[in-house]
């Protein structure tokens, strides 16, 4: 029926808000999917594990990609549904491209991720993208204690600057997450709801 994927850097409350637009459709009558990435299978249990072990760009995308592969295929099966995923494709565009880019180009690796998701492409209705400031991000994350937390803010800086990128590309509808968290998700719901209007 509609599928809807929100993405962001770290910290933006996309998961929180992911849950909440699901629980208010499926309220008002909508048979909802909330899904996420990486899954909660064995192959989404090994790419937190390579993120974890900070594994090199490449394989973190091949393995995002296989769980994806498999994702889809649930997706597809429940397509009459709406289905609200937190993260999709355009995380490995912005996260495994930032780290790819000095080895590869952003533009070449970003041109490698689209053929590798060709196969199985399956497109989302509408992607809603929320943005933070990469401080604000972290603060909210992990507090104001973090010895990696510049390292980390450089990091998510760039992977922010790469999901705008991708916005214009894509077509994303972007909200400003440097609100309350209330102010956000009235922007998403209202979002949301114009295209369900439309369909």
């Amino acid at each position: 029926m509609m599928f809807i994927v929100i993405e962001g850097i770290d910290g933006t409350g996309k998961t929180t808000i992911a849950k909440k637009l699901g629980e208010e459709l499926q309220s008002l009558g909508y048979d909802v999917l909330v899904t996420e990435e990486p899954t909660k299978t064995w192959i989404g249990d090994d790419v937190r594990r390579a993120v974890e072990e900070e594994k090199n760009g490449f394989t973190q995308a091949l393995l995002f990609f296989a769980d994806r592969a498999d994702h889809i295929e649930e997706l597809k099966r429940k397509s009459d549904r709406i289905i609200i995923s937190d993260r999709y494709v355009y995380s490995t565009y912005a996260y495994q491209g930032a780290q790819l880019e000095k080895l590869m180009g952003l533009d070449n690796a970003i041109e490698w991720f689209e053929k590798v998701y060709e196969p199985f492409r399956y497109d989302p209705d509408v992607v809603i993208l929320i943005t933070v400031n990469p401080n604000e991000g972290l603060d909210r994350i992990y507090g104001r204690d973090r010895k990696e937390k510049f390292e980390r803010h450089e990091f998510l800086r760039r992977v922010q600057e790469i999901y705008l990128r991708l916005s214009k590309k894509y077509g994303f509808i972007v909200v400003d997450g440097n609100r309350s968290f209330e102010e956000v998700y009235e922007d998403v719901k209202k979002a949301i709801f114009e295209k369900l209007e439309k369909t």
